[in-house]
């Protein structure tokens, strides 16, 4: 199925507590964000050369989070536009 297909059929099936729920997951997502900066700082801070291989695959993993939050943000920017254009 391709994307845009997809997004129709969810589109006609969205709720607002479908869109509720993505915002949550978004917040979700955020918050593991917020955790692997924070175990990052410590490595860091702990020992910075004997836990920089940690820290790149921490860092890695931020940087896919943070795409996955930007593709929830754009997914319910969309959802919300659509919901909003079906109640007007």
């Amino acid at each position: 199925m391709e994307k845009r297909e997809f997004l129709e059929q969810l589109v006609s099936q969205a709720s607002l507590d479908t869109i509720d729920f993505a915002c949550d997951l978004e917040l979700v997502l955020a918050e593991e964000v917020r955790y692997l900066r924070r175990v990052i700082e410590a490595l860091v801070d702990h020992d910075a050369s004997a836990d920089e291989t940690l820290a790149q695959e921490l860092r890695a993993r931020l940087t896919d989070k943070d795409a996955e939050i930007a593709r929830l943000l754009e997914e319910n920017r969309f959802l919300r536009e659509r919901v909003a254009a079906r109640s007007g």
